[in-house]
């Protein structure tokens, strides 16, 4: 099962595509892409990544995005 870093990474770089992705490393400062979906996530770059998405998803994504996150 792919860890939280890697599903959130998925999802912007669906909406967002690999711009979308470069944004969030820049915003968080977490390297995502040097996150397998394997690895434990770190509990400071989920932080991070969390508190940068506000800025990067619409009010939809971000609920789609908890949902997603929720069911699996």
């Amino acid at each position: 099962m792919a860890n939280r870093i890697s599903r959130i990474t998925a999802y912007v770089e669906k909406h967002k595509l690999g711009f979308g992705v470069a944004r969030l490393i820049m915003m968080s400062g977490v390297n995502v892409r040097s996150i397998g979906p394997n690895d434990p996530d770190p509990p400071d770059a989920l932080r991070r990544l969390e508190q940068a998405l506000p800025q990067l998803l619409s009010a939809q994504e971000l609920s789609e995005l908890q949902q997603l996150l929720s069911e699996a």
